[in-house]
């Protein structure tokens, strides 16, 4: 081995860990599983609205509207 910066080469494989001999994941989940990951997202989807309200929705709707709480609104009818 000769390699420019020596000592960061991986460890024969006599002297690997078993993590480093195992082979790489696929990504993919395991078909035992799949069935209850699809489940379970599909029950936790279950009570969601399409398009939710924002908790200040309606404060800003008030502040924008006319009424007897706006004084602007009054300043143009005497």
């Amino acid at each position: 081995m000769s390699a420019p910066h020596q000592g960061r080469q991986s460890p024969s494989p006599q002297n690997q860990t078993d993590e480093q001999q195992a082979p790489l994941a696929s990504g993919k989940t395991p078909a035992q599983f799949r069935q209850e990951s699809m489940d379970k997202a599909q029950r936790g989807a279950q009570g969601l609205e399409s398009n939710p309200k924002h908790p200040l929705e309606d404060i800003e709707a008030r502040k924008f509207s006319k009424g007897p709480g706006n004084k602007s609104s009054q300043l143009y009818d005497e």
